[in-house]
């Protein structure tokens, strides 16, 4: 307890074995049922637990020891109260205390539960729920017990934690424990005896998933009960106990003790307590029986005698009535229907019989023991004799079923006694003759009389059956005389058969037992419990043949016993391994059946037809393997016979009675006989108007149309007119066929051919080929419609040319739908009826007949006029509250969905492949898309009408309208999954669920509406809160299991229109809203049953994330709960997956929890995070929270089981670290609770070690790629969890922690940047095969949506499902082994999952290195593993051949985490070597993604290609030196800070490289941007001249490249750059962003680096690039007016100008010298206005200064105020003019005119001045600076890196630092 130990209850052990079968996923049964303490249990289930004793009590005294629970008063639990609990429950049932505290911690650990559902809805949700659901429900199904019933008000407020309530818990706990060990015990026998393969063919058992310690399990209880074998012998003990448990049951029903103070409650838990021991009395009978029934011996006569004293005792159950029958009358009914059933198998009449006749000659018997045959003692016999006959007298019912059996053995047991007398009687004469010497000793002698003598001399020896002497009677007769010697007047036998057929009406008994019990309370075991009762009346009747011949009473019952009441829709359900156990099969393979009951009815055939029809319906169910196919067992009874029987005409006289002499009944013809104008017989004893058709007109193949003259024939009545048997070959379901046609054409008049009989035929035909679907040979489409073929074409043999019974079947479809509402309705709708179940069956095989026909048909009304399945169903159904019809079209209309999905390929291929795909293998083909999708829209739309208007219907069989919401609910659910879960297409009709798309807008329309109409809502409300009345989960009822169904069905559509709703982006719907409200109603259905807990689950967790998606603020999901009713479900939701440990929950769960942590729903979120509501954290310092039960938070226990990670399934483990990371990522101050958790983190670092170790033992990992998904994702959780961590502790300062990481850096840093583990051959292949075998057809049809996010694993990104549901069609599909295109899906699914895990861990590992790097960034270690990280992104990337569409993410993502690692390297000026060899990874990376930028710069690779251009940058970074080669030493700029390499450090491959990349991608990428700007200037962004234009400065900047200038000429040359950049600065007025000329700036900036190389310089001044760049318009404006400065807008044009003009005119007159002076200073004197603003612009005065950092337009031009810029522009022109004027003074000397050279008109003396005033006046200086841009608003805040200027930032440091270096160039000094 103290580690929370979750206690499993035996009824969640019962679940989980039930559940086995379907699943693998309880693994914690195997280690519960194996425990020897449990198996010890389970041996003792009849009394499992024992009393107490003084061992007992001392072990129970140190389990609640403080030594192992120590008292809190903060705990979970209060120990003290356990303590008491389980004492006084031991004190009261007398059970040993170890076991009543087990039972008391069951009780506590479902208290949570117990107090929502029963005591803690507030009055507002009780109001709610009422208003909104019982409303919907007052007319709805089962009104009587099935409503929703809501906790009295006085429940509502009850204080469920007082003593009563709680004791009242305790005793219903232990009596629903005691129940249920029980209940798994019979269960694990019943999967030992019958799942073994000891009964039961190899091939059931071969698909039967019963595991090895299942069977083992069942084993060792059987070996305890001294059962190795079930025989006589051993069951008898264990049989005799079971009886005595039984009586000990009765007896407690009588013996109620008083144990609670409370009345209200005593008397709830009396009525408990009774039904529990009720229940118990089923449970043991059941377990009984399945013992009986697994023996082939004759029962032992303890074990007769054991039970029917037992059954004399209580008088056969007959008048069993418990006091609580009005509400639980099913309990009853088991009780009475077992008990006739286990008396009918007990006395096994045919083993007794076969016992008969091999007893016929035993004299006597001694004595025998108790464990012999009950036919051996003879005071058994005689007991169980006057058992019977006293129960015969009285008549009761429940005792019919032994009367009639003891009857029939008792009738056999005269016989042979008779024939054992007279053969005595016959040997005493024999010897009397020989003895006188009267007898001839001749050869005469009989050989009768030599046989008797011979026997009589061969038993000379005495043993316990005595000798053959001729005074000893047989000890048949001796038990035959004590029978005749009974107190009953006549024959006792007779008596015996006279009560129970006349008395009991035994044979209806039984008909009610195969139909009211077997099939609705024999579901367990997936239906083998009902079948094999069916098989013991079976049995029973078998021996009734026996004895009597062929009568309506006996057929009527057979047919109820080998159908029970199981309808045509349930067939489709019944698993084919069942088959074995089928009593259809059985009958077809006892001949007596055949004999007495088949062959009677085919022989009467068609004179008494429906009898034939009936058997034949009930038998088609069974299957036989025939040239592979596997076809209907009664196929070759039904395609050809010998002979029928008609009653002859009136008037007809040509025949001839022959022998009438001899009286011999034979008959021949004279004329042919048409059949046509026989009359049909009336079967009276059937209950129907008429039973019979006769012979129609058939075809001349048939060879019956008339039966030919000469036929011989034998009269089974001499009354006029003849029935005549005649020997004649025909075809039965030709025959019938035949009769269709003629019923259809009206050529029958109704006494020829009646409903009934049409109804019958259709329904046969219906059975025959809906059983074709559950053949055990092959699951393959084509066979089974190859099979179907053959029935149909056998069926239109006797039809004419052109015709065939489909056609006829739906001509009389159309007939009866026109009729039905009109006239005779009844009639037409049993025929109706059977004509859907036909089309139902026919769609699988001929779905290109059934959509044409709905098209056309008056049934969904398609061409217009009304809908006559809306008129039959809203009239006549509606009247007679019988809506089979209905059913059956729900039926149909769900199957037409699933059809449209499951050949959606075969008809997608087109037209050239019909001769692969034709129509007889793949029969969907040929069907109109437009027919279909017609066809389905109006069936969506009445079948919409059905579910909104079904709950005002009442129903006589009400779990019809439970099937028909159900069917409903799963077709609507499948129609938008179908649309939307599968293919990014966003025209739904273009899908391959096209057909299905204007039937899902439709349903949208009608369910996803803001509207305040409830009409569709609360339908499925209503259905959602059924899950209320059926609290018991486990049930064998087959009702019970639809109710569930139900829910399941409604929970499901719920969830997917919430899911569409979000996927669509809508608004919030009235159905959430509704939903919404009814929070409480989930939370209770989740409560209330193991089996609703995952369907609950996805729809709230989807109700959270679609809140979060369609509302500004989304509804809070605990708000609309109240306080105590949240706190209970927080208590019930942090059991997880507890109890059955179920995996797919668990994932499902912490899934929920995620969405609420991450999705704002913060009060939720804080009660999960803590444990409390925030109502309960107010109070919880309080005197109110004081005593209340303590709760461990959610998020605590995932910290706790994480602790132990290696324990913990991968897929949870995912799970739960997801929650972790999105709740540290939504709420940070989770952290603190991390923090105070000493082992988590270490736990998840320790896990990142072992895969860092594994990763290194394993290099080939290969085989391992199917669970290496879980892995790698694991790790990305918690590498997220740890970068956010790290920013955690470094807020606080705790660094220490990072080191701790360092060693796990490997294993992450390898598998989430190490190439990608895409199989490219795979998908490639696949793609390629899949789309050659389904033409038409794209594999990325398949593709899952964002509609349902899909797991990683085998059906990660294509839905395998999907596929396996329209492909499986195709062999290929499947193939052998898993080598068909199915195994290679999974493959590559599987193959993704690993590939996106790693993408995952890229993207965790980004984020935990850019956090390590600012607190590890200078750690040598970490910037060693940065540096790889970054090439290997880049090497990996440039390795990559993968397809764009998959991985271009994966590349960007890579790209973008190599960016930010250089950056952070250059940030630390990182000296590691290795940072050299990026720029060959950057520019690897950028040849394999491509250097033609017109490409690459386009969506969507855009991205990507500037973050490799801006890496490329960094690289080359490294290599520079602080100055271009050869650049003129001038004052002020801002420089690069990094320090210079030495040319001799710069190796050749890097020139090579550098050359390289100006080349074919600066300046062949400038033209080529230049051209697409000029063509398209929408799809160019100006940050894309910049980055080339950053990468060709640092590309000049390295050191070695002034050797190479005649490289570089030719380089720019041949790409004609200059002119490129002239007329790009031409445009850029044209091209202007807003008034901003961005492209202006950007090519003067680039031809100024240009010229930054004078060998380029001088080029560009050849080229005239001064005149080129003077005359745009862009410059003119420049030079007009006053000049612009750096606050007048546009302000680029005054950067233009600093940046631009002068520095290019600067190294144009510094590379070529004083030739080209005098045209620099003529250009400059164009800007007149922009010289004056200059020598003004540091002009003091005194006006308020602007903030540094700030801007205001106020400001005009600039007076008074300083930018870094302004002192830049002062330097350029300082040094221009010094220039200038050494070029003047130098006059000739240079090579120029000094005159010529003119003076530009800066006063360079002004601005020495006002410069050298600004520096004597520090203070309005710093006042004065303003920061322009980002860069410079980034240095206010920065500090000086200095202390020489006394300057209080970075700014204005920068700032003095540029005014003193410009004194110093003006001849001034430095101040």
């Amino acid at each position: 307890m103290e580690s929370f130990s979750y206690c499993r209850s035996w009824k969640t052990t019962y679940i989980g074995l039930t559940e086995l079968q379907r699943s693998d996923k309880y693994g914690f049964l195997e280690r519960h049922i194996v425990d020897g303490q449990a198996i010890e249990l389970l041996k003792r289930c009849f009394e499992p637990y024992p009393a107490p004793s003084p061992q007992s009590k001392s072990s129970f005294e140190t389990k609640t020891s403080a030594i192992n629970v120590s008292p809190s008063a903060h705990a979970q639990y209060d120990i003290k109260e356990i303590q008491d609990d389980a004492l006084w429950l031991s004190k009261e049932i007398n059970i040993d205390e170890v076991v009543a505290l087990r039972i008391a911690v069951l009780e506590w650990q479902s208290r949570p539960s117990a107090k929502l559902l029963e005591g803690s809805l507030d009055s507002s949700v009780a109001s709610l729920t009422n208003s909104r659901l019982g409303s919907q429900s007052q007319t709805s199904l089962l009104v009587s017990r099935n409503t929703i019933s809501l906790p009295s008000k006085d429940v509502l407020v009850a204080p469920l934690n007082i003593l009563s309530w709680r004791r009242k818990r305790l005793l219903k706990t232990y009596l629903t424990e005691r129940r249920y060990v029980l209940k798994t015990c019979e269960w694990l026998v019943f999967n030992k005896l019958y799942a073994s393969g000891d009964h039961i063919p190899d091939s059931y058992t071969a698909n039967t998933n019963v595991h090895t310690w299942v069977k083992e399990a069942g084993g060792q209880i059987l070996s305890s009960w001294n059962i190795g074998d079930v025989s006589r012998t051993n069951m008898r003990n264990i049989f005799v106990t079971g009886v005595d448990a039984i009586r000990s049951r009765m007896t407690d029903l009588g013996g109620i003790k008083k144990w609670l103070d409370d009345d209200e409650l005593q008397l709830k838990i009396e009525a408990i307590w009774l039904q529990e021991q009720v229940k118990e009395v089923v449970d043991i009978m059941q377990l009984i029986l399945t013992l009986v029934q697994a023996t082939t011996e004759l029962s032992s006569s303890d074990t007769v005698s054991t039970w029917f004293s037992l059954m004399r005792d209580y008088n056969f159950f007959e008048d069993f009535d418990p006091p609580f029958l009005e509400a639980y009358d099913s309990d009853d009914l088991q009780i009475k229907s077992l008990t006739s059933l286990i008396s009918v198998a007990i006395l096994d009449v045919s083993c007794a019989l076969d016992t008969l006749s091999t007893m016929s000659t035993v004299a006597s018997v001694e004595e025998t023991s108790s464990d012999a045959a009950y036919l051996f003692n003879m005071t058994t016999f005689n007991d169980t004799n006057d058992i019977i006959l006293i129960a015969a007298g009285l008549c009761l019912k429940t005792a019919s079923p032994a009367v009639l059996a003891w009857s029939i053995i008792l009738q056999s047991l005269r016989e042979y006694a008779t024939t054992s007398k007279e053969a005595r009687e016959t040997r005493q004469s024999i010897r009397a003759l020989d003895r006188y010497g009267t007898a001839d000793s001749s050869e005469s002698e009989t050989f009768e009389r030599s046989m008797f003598r011979n026997t009589g001399s061969s038993q000379r020896r005495r043993s316990s059956f005595g000798s053959d002497t001729s005074q000893q009677s047989s000890y048949l007769e001796d038990l035959l005389e004590k029978v005749m010697l009974a107190p009953v007047e006549g024959d006792p036998i007779a008596f015996l058969a006279k009560s129970a057929v006349d008395g009991s009406q035994v044979l209806n008994v039984i008909l009610l037992l195969a139909t009211d019990f077997c099939t609705p309370f024999g579901s367990a075991h997936h239906g083998t419990t009902g079948l094999k009762m069916r098989c013991i009346l079976l049995d029973l009747l078998r021996s009734v043949l026996e004895l009597i011949d062929y009568q309506p009473d006996l057929i009527l019952t057979t047919l109820a016993v080998l159908g029970g009441s199981e309808s045509f829709w349930k067939m489709q359900m019944l698993p084919v391994e069942l088959e074995h156990f089928e009593p259809a099969s059985i009958f077809l393979a006892d001949s007596i059946f055949m004999r007495k009951l088949f062959q009677e009815a085919l022989s009467r055939f068609p004179y008494e037809t429906w009898p034939f029809l009936k058997l034949c319906r009930a038998l088609a169910r069974c299957q036989i393997v025939e040239d592979g196919e596997t076809i209907p067992s009664i196929w070759q009874k039904l395609e050809s016979v010998d002979s029928l029987t008609c009653l002859l005409p009136p008037q007809f006289t040509g025949y001839n009675l022959l022998r009438e002499d001899e009286d011999s009944s034979l008959i021949q013809l004279e004329a042919n006989l048409n059949i046509n104008n026989c009359p049909a017989s009336a079967f009276e004893h059937f209950k129907i108007k008429k039973f019979s058709g006769t012979a129609t007109q058939f075809d001349q193949v048939l060879n019956l149309q008339q039966i030919p003259d000469g036929t011989m024939g034998r009269v089974l009545s001499n009354s006029k007119p003849l029935v005549v048997l005649w020997r004649h070959d025909y075809s039965p379901l030709a025959y019938m066929g035949r009769l269709l046609k003629l019923f259809s054409s009206g050529e029958a008049t109704e006494e020829v051919v009646s409903r009934e009989t049409v109804s019958e035929i259709i329904g046969l035909i219906a059975v025959m080929l809906l059983s074709n679907f559950n053949a055990r040979v092959t699951n393959n489409a084509r066979v089974r419609s190859k099979v179907g073929d053959k029935i149909l074409d056998k069926a239109s043999e006797g039809l004419d040319s052109g015709q065939d019974v489909v056609s006829v079947v739906f001509d009389i479809f159309e007939q009866e739908l026109n009729r039905c509402p009109t006239e005779a309705a009844d009639e037409s709708l049993d025929v109706l009826v059977q004509c859907i179940q036909f089309t139902y069956a026919l769609l699988p095989i001929m779905p290109d007949r059934v959509w044409p026909f709905l098209g056309r048909s008056c049934l969904l009304g398609v061409k217009g006029g009304q809908s006559q399945l809306s008129a039959v169903s809203f009239t006549t159904e509606v009247s007679i509250a019988r809506f089979d019809f209905l059913l059956g079209c729900v039926h149909v209309f769900r199957a037409l969905v699933s059809d449209t999905i499951t050949n959606a390929v075969v008809r997608k291929v087109p037209v050239k492949a019909v001769l692969r795909f034709s129509t007889p293998d793949n029969p969907g083909v040929g069907v109109s898309t437009v027919v279909m999708e017609s066809v389905l829209l109006a069936f969506h739309r009445i079948m919409f009408d059905v579910f909104e208007s079904l709950s005002t219907s009442n129903f006589a069989q009400p779990i019809h309208q439970v099937q028909i919401r159900s069917q409903l609910c799963s077709a609507f659910s499948k129609t938008i999954s179908y649309c939307f879960e599968t293919d990014d297409e966003a025209d739904l009709s273009l899908k391959l669920a096209g057909p299905l798309s204007s039937s899902v807008q439709h349903l949208i329309h009608v369910f996803i509406s803001s509207s305040n109409n409830d009409l569709a809502v609360s339908p499925l409300l209503d259905m959602i809160a059924r899950g209320f009345t059926n609290r018991d989960s486990v049930t064998s009822s087959t009702q019970g299991k639809y109710f569930a169904d139900e829910v399941y069905s409604a929970l499901d559509l719920a969830d997917t229109l919430v899911r569409v709703n979000m996927f669509l982006m809508y608004p919030r719907s009235r159905l959430e809203h509704r939903l919404l409200e009814a929070i409480s109603v989930l939370a209770n259905v989740y409560a209330v049953s193991l089996n609703y807990r995952k369907p609950v689950i996805e729809l709230l967790k989807n109700l959270v994330l679609s809140a979060d998606i369609t509302e500004n603020q989304p509804s809070s999901l605990l708000g609309q709960m109240g306080e105590e009713p949240a706190t209970y479900l927080l208590e019930i939701l942090s059991m997880i997956d507890q109890p059955l440990k179920d995996q797919e929950l668990s994932i499902e769960i912490w899934s929920l929890f995620s969405a609420i942590v991450s999705k704002r729903q913060q009060w939720f979120a804080i009660s999960v995070l803590t444990g409390e509501t925030p109502r309960e954290a107010l109070k919880s310092n309080s005197s109110e929270a004081a005593g209340k039960r303590q709760h461990q938070s959610i998020f605590t226990i995932a910290l706790d089981d994480l602790s132990n990670l290696g324990k913990v399934p991968p897929a949870v483990a995912s799970a739960m670290l997801r929650f972790i990371a999105l709740a540290a990522n939504s709420w940070p101050w989770v952290f603190a609770i991390i923090e105070e958790h000493s082992q988590f983190l270490p736990a998840i670092l320790e896990h990142l070690a072992q895969l860092e170790t594994a990763s290194n033992t394993n290099q080939n990992r290969s085989n391992q790629r199917g669970t290496e998904y879980h892995q790698i994702q694991i790790a990305s959780y918690i590498v997220d969890i740890l970068a956010m961590y790290g920013h955690f502790i470094r807020q606080i300062g705790n660094l220490s922690f990072f080191e701790r990481i360092l060693p796990s850096i490997p294993y992450i840093a390898s598998t989430a940047i190490s190439p990608t583990t895409y199989n490219h051959s795979l998908h490639s292949n696949l793609r390629r095969n899949f789309e050659d075998k389904f033409p038409g057809c794209r594999l990325e049809e398949f593709k899952y949506t964002l509609f349902r996010p899909p797991q990683l694993g085998i059906s990660f990104y294509y839905n395998l499902d999907m596929a396996n549901e329209m492909l499986e069609f195709e062999p290929a599909w499947k193939g052998k082994g898993d080598e068909g295109f199915a195994g290679e899906l999974i493959r590559a699914n599987v193959n993704l999952s690993v590939v996106e895990a790693q993408i995952n861990l890229l993207h965790s590992w980004k984020a935990l290195a850019i956090e390590l790097g600012i607190s590890l960034g200078t750690n040598p270690s970490f910037q060693q593993i940065m540096s790889e990280t970054a090439m290997d992104c880049l090497r990996t990337n440039a390795q990559n051949s993968l397809p764009e569409a998959i991985f271009g993410r994966l590349a960007r993502t890579r790209a973008d985490f190599a960016f930010t690692l250089l950056q952070r390297l250059n940030e630390v000026q990182c000296p590691r070597p290795e940072m050299k060899s990026v720029l060959f990874n950057a520019w690897d990376a950028i040849r394999a993604h491509g250097t033609d930028l017109t490409l690459s710069l386009q969506r969507p690779r855009a991205n990507y290609t500037r973050t490799l251009l801006k890496i490329l940058c960094l690289a080359l970074q490294v290599h520079t030196s602080s100055s271009p080669p050869s650049r003129p030493v001038t004052s002020g700029g801002s420089g690069n800070d990094d320090a210079p390499l030495s040319t001799s450090l710069t190796s050749q491959t890097v020139i090579i490289t550098v050359l390289e990349i100006l080349r074919t991608l600066v300046a062949r990428g400038f033209r080529d941007l230049t051209t697409l700007l000029h063509s398209n200037s929408s799809t160019t962004d100006p940050g894309d001249f910049a980055l080339l234009c950053a990468i060709l400065r640092a590309c000049l900047h390295v050191p070695g490249l002034e050797h190479h200038t005649t490289a570089l000429l030719s380089i720019f040359a041949e790409n004609q750059t200059s002119r490129y950049a002239s007329t790009l600065l031409s445009w850029s007025d044209q091209l202007a962003m807003g008034r901003d000329p961005i492209f202006g700036e950007l090519s003067i900036s680039f031809l100024v680096e240009m010229s930054n190389v004078p060998a380029l310089a001088e080029s560009l001044a050849v080229e005239g690039i001064l005149g080129h760049i003077l005359d745009t318009s862009l410059l003119k404006h420049l030079s007009r007016g006053k000049g612009m400065g750096p606050f007048e807008a546009p302000i680029r044009m005054y950067s233009i100008w600093v940046k631009g003009i002068l520095p290019l005119l600067l190294n144009l007159l510094h590379a070529v010298g004083a030739s080209i002076a005098v045209e620099i200073a003529a250009n400059l004197n164009q800007f007149s206005g922009m010289m004056r603003r200059a020598s003004n612009a540091f002009t003091f005065y005194t006006k308020p200064p602007l903030s540094a950092g700030s801007q205001s337009e106020s400001t005009q031009r600039g007076t008074g105020y300083v930018t870094l810029s302004m002192v830049s522009e002062a330097q350029n022109l300082g040094i221009i003019t010094n220039l200038l004027d050494m070029y003047r003074e130098a006059g000739p000397s240079a090579g120029v005119t000094s005159d010529e050279i003119i003076d530009i008109g800066w006063e360079k003396g002004r601005v020495k001045e006002d410069v050298e005033n600004w520096l004597h006046k520090r203070g309005t200086l710093r006042e004065r600076i303003v920061a322009i841009g980002e860069r410079e608003e980034g240095w206010v805040k920065s500090k000086p890196v200095g202390d020489e200027t006394r300057a209080v930032h970075r700014l204005e440091e920068k700032v003095v630092e540029e005014m003193g270096a410009l004194l110093m160039l003006l001849g001034g000094k430095d101040e």
